[in-house]
């Protein structure tokens, strides 16, 4: 068994308390949380989170009066009132259990080994959780690139967390600037000699973490608070000797850290190799997964059929011409088609945008358009593409359609056109 240079000091009857109670609560956290981060790590899940549930689902039926609609399959990073509940049931076991651990506990005068093994599940929880959200990054799957459909859809008609993550996704460089960082603070959380460093950057990239999800209301605000939350934690225990030297000028230096040793050296390096070898296999399985995703809908996919945007040249139904109105709300002005199979969207004339299901068949030349809000709203249609003209015909309802339209090549809009100047002589305003 490795030993350890722990050293036993007694702790106050406050300092074991807040322990008892936060050793509770961040273990279940972990547990249950199906945070999707640490590999296979939903086996262990499949025993513990279904009869932990069933006590949320007593919980809330008996003191808020919600159904009992969780199930093992349930994802708890989401911010619904379900998670919420989870964790304020989280919050009353382990306040019971902290006191029931008083009373049960009264000769122990300090938890150091405890703390310990409580830092240890901390470090790898968030390590391995910033790997996996670097590696989202760094395949550019987490913001993806803009669509056709994202390009064409307005500021106005966007949601705030659209809008934060279009701005994130446009910057393939920043995507790869913030993985490496988190790279970073993953792999720093992992070693005793850097955790506190790594930890620290974790904090601050938390804070705009946080600000991020909960000023966009993004709907993982439980989640990053709970992150924010675990590393306070561990830099609590240096956190007097942080305040003394960044704020009162005294010479310190950081609790040293705790090592385990093996009595020999050669198990001491094993044990040192199959460390560094799991932090690999997590990058790889991490990388392995976001890029097949990425392949199947994100920017490393193949482009759907007729990928692209194109505007309407002529729209005729039932043999008469529509003229391009701004008033029209029948009359398509541009037919978008995502990168993302089976994405479509048409804008019309008062540039209300539809979104529409689209099944292309190549070998046919036919493409059905099935509305997403009303699946008798379909279009069957018949296309010809050449020389960067698409002409289509086909039903829709009793209607004959017969559009002609031309690709609309996206390199000439200003947001894909700009490029990186290091000298900037002039800026034109923005248009407000």
């Amino acid at each position: 068994m490795p030993e350890s240079n722990l050293s036993v000091n007694e702790w106050s009857p406050g300092k074991k308390q807040v322990f008892r109670f936060s050793f509770i609560f961040l273990l279940l956290y972990i547990l249950v949380n199906p945070n999707d981060a640490i590999p296979y790590f939903y086996i262990l899940q499949k025993f513990t989170r279904q009869p932990y549930y069933q006590l949320v689902n007593w919980f809330g039926s008996v003191f808020f009066n919600t159904p009992g609609s969780l199930s093992n399959s349930y994802h708890t990073a989401t911010d619904t009132a379900s998670n919420y509940l989870i964790v304020l049931f989280t919050i009353c076991i382990a306040a019971i259990g902290s006191v029931v651990w008083l009373f049960t506990d009264r000769r122990s005068s300090s938890y150091n080994k405890l703390s310990e093994i409580l830092n240890i599940i901390l470090r790898y929880y968030l390590g391995i959780t910033w790997i996996t959200y670097a590696t989202v990054k760094l395949v550019h799957y987490q913001f993806p690139e803009l669509t056709p459909v994202t390009l064409f859809h307005t500021y106005g008609n966007s949601l705030p967390r659209e809008l934060a993550w279009n701005f994130m996704g446009y910057s393939n460089g920043f995507n790869y600037f913030m993985g490496t960082v988190e790279c970073v603070i993953g792999v720093s959380l992992l070693f005793r000699r850097t955790y506190t460093l790594g930890n620290l950057l974790a904090i601050g990239a938390l804070v705009n973490v946080m600000a991020f999800n909960y000023y966009f209301d993004d709907n993982v605000k439980l989640l990053s608070t709970m992150l924010m939350i675990m590393s306070l934690f561990l830099l609590s225990k240096n956190i007097k000797r942080l305040i003394d030297f960044f704020f009162r000028g005294k010479e310190t230096s950081l609790e040293p850290a705790h090592f385990y040793r093996f009595t020999t050296k050669s198990k001491n390096i094993a044990f040192q190799i199959i460390k560094c070898g799991l932090i690999v296999l997590v990058i790889l399985l991490d990388l392995r997964s976001f890029s097949a995703k990425a392949r199947q809908w994100g920017y490393l996919g193949k482009k759907a059929p007729l990928y692209g945007v194109y505007e309407v040249v002529t729209f005729i139904v039932n043999k008469d011409t529509l003229k391009p109105l701004t008033t029209d709300t029948t009359r398509w002005n541009k037919l978008v088609i995502s990168s993302i199979p089976g994405n479509a969207s048409v804008v019309l004339m008062n540039n209300d945008m539809r979104y529409f299901d689209i099944k292309p068949d190549t070998a046919k030349r036919t493409i059905q358009l099935t509305s997403e809000n009303d699946t008798a709203n379909r279009y069957t249609l018949s296309y010809i593409l050449k020389d960067s003209v698409l002409s289509v015909s086909g039903m829709h309802y009793n209607d004959s359609l017969q559009i002609r339209l031309k690709q609309f090549n996206l390199d000439s809009l200003p947001l894909l056109r700009h490029k990186f100047h290091w000298v900037t002589e002039h800026q034109k305003r923005l248009k407000r």
